[in-house]
């Protein structure tokens, strides 16, 4: 789990909402990271603390393993 800090929200040329999120990676060093407003939760605002945790996709993983599988077999004929 990570914890992270919305730094700002903002809008692109587009007109999508953005936020502008700070990982800590170190001692007064951050990762900046653009995310769009939408992925978040719906009452996130700036100078908000969240926590993000990262977890492996297995269901997706099987699928395009499975989908490059057929593809390989069926340029190669078989």
């Amino acid at each position: 789990m990570r914890r992270l800090f919305v730094d700002r929200i903002e809008t692109t040329e587009r007109g999508e909402s953005i936020a502008v999120l700070l990982v800590p990676v170190g001692e007064g060093d951050y990762l900046h990271w653009l995310c769009p407003l939408e992925w978040l939760p719906p009452d996130t605002r700036e100078g908000q603390w969240l926590r993000v945790e990262f977890t492996p996709d297995e269901e997706t993983q099987s699928e395009l393993r499975h989908e490059i599988e057929s593809l390989l077999q069926e340029l190669q004929g078989e």
